[in-house]
């Protein structure tokens, strides 16, 4: 253990350039870190490290040890991974990827939920817009959000986002309220200007069928930045109720045409195996469906709640 560790400091080392900064991340002391890299070159009777005043950078043996180190940690990482497995438990590192986005709204509970459910779990989020890829950063869940194409890798429905038009209420004290979507030219407009995500459709309760595309003052790509404009009572936008629930809840932003039923968007976790799935992986979905369930049935109770009030 006592090798690992020191392995583990010295990656540590190389990878960050910096005995200081290694030391930081590693909660060390940097006479500790020095002390641990120095025994080692002591008792492989190399150098590994050249140092400088300003800087570190790995010679030839320190390269090669560096690339054996890092395949030693993973296979050690690999092997717990396995103990904790064989007795039911996940364990190991997490890597999930998603748009900034989804990370905001969803991975920050989900996460939470996943840590403290499953104590020898850790969680590494990578973000990218969109979604990054799941083999080229290594990743083990990736989620998606709306229709996915044929990518070769496994796919599950985790869940769905219901829609709807949204506006903050002091802007509709301001500006008024839109009786039907035919209005919504008199408006200001927040536009998500991604398509096919920026075509909202609604179906009236009579079966009516009403596909808006409206042009806005306010357009933007990034969803972050439209719910800001929402909230701040910018304009009216069509949004994932998920996105300003808390808003709902609070009265600061309301749903408009509550009649009218819009088609939630679906979202799915992507991964590499279906018949050998890790614990890990099945363990992130469990939690995700389960998220995804109760944020719908939310959704869900305030859109009947505002049809009550409405009628």
């Amino acid at each position: 253990m006592q090798t690992l560790r020191s392995m583990m400091i010295f990656v540590q080392v190389a990878e960050s350039g910096s005995f200081t900064r290694a030391a930081r991340q590693l909660d060390l002391s940097v006479p500790s870190v020095s002390l641990v890299i120095s025994k080692l070159e002591e008792e492989l009777h190399v150098k590994l490290l050249n140092r400088s005043t300003r800087s570190l950078a790995l010679t030839e043996a320190g390269k090669m040890f560096y690339r054996g180190c890092c395949r030693t940690l993973d296979e050690a990482r690999q092997t717990q991974e396995n103990m904790f497995a064989f007795n039911g438990r996940p364990s190991g590192v997490l890597r999930i990827g998603c748009s900034p986005t989804m990370a905001h709204y969803v991975m920050t509970h989900v996460s939470a939920q996943l840590l403290e459910r499953y104590p020898g779990l850790s969680v590494n989020l990578v973000t990218a817009s969109p979604a990054p890829d799941l083999i080229s950063h290594g990743l083990d869940v990736v989620l998606r959000f709306g229709d996915i194409e044929d990518s070769g890798l496994y796919s599950r429905r985790i869940g769905s986002m219901p829609m709807a038009v949204c506006a903050a209420r002091n802007y509709l004290n301001k500006a008024g309220r839109p009786a039907h979507p035919d209005e919504l030219e008199k408006f200001e407009w927040l536009e998500y200007d991604i398509q096919p995500d920026n075509i909202c459709n609604l179906t009236s309760p009579d079966g009516t069928q009403i596909s808006l595309r409206p042009r806005g003052r306010y357009a933007t790509n990034d969803p972050l930045v439209l719910i800001d404009w929402l909230q701040a009572g910018r304009g009216i936008a069509f949004v994932p109720m998920i996105w300003v629930i808390n808003d709902i809840a609070q009265g600061n932003v309301e749903v408009l045409f509550s009649d009218m039923r819009a088609e939630s968007r679906p979202v799915y976790a992507l991964h590499t195996s279906r018949e050998n799935m890790p614990l890990k992986v099945k363990a992130c979905i469990e939690v995700l469906t389960e998220f995804f369930s109760k944020s719908e049935g939310d959704c869900a109770y305030y859109l009947k709640q505002r049809v009550f009030s409405d009628n």
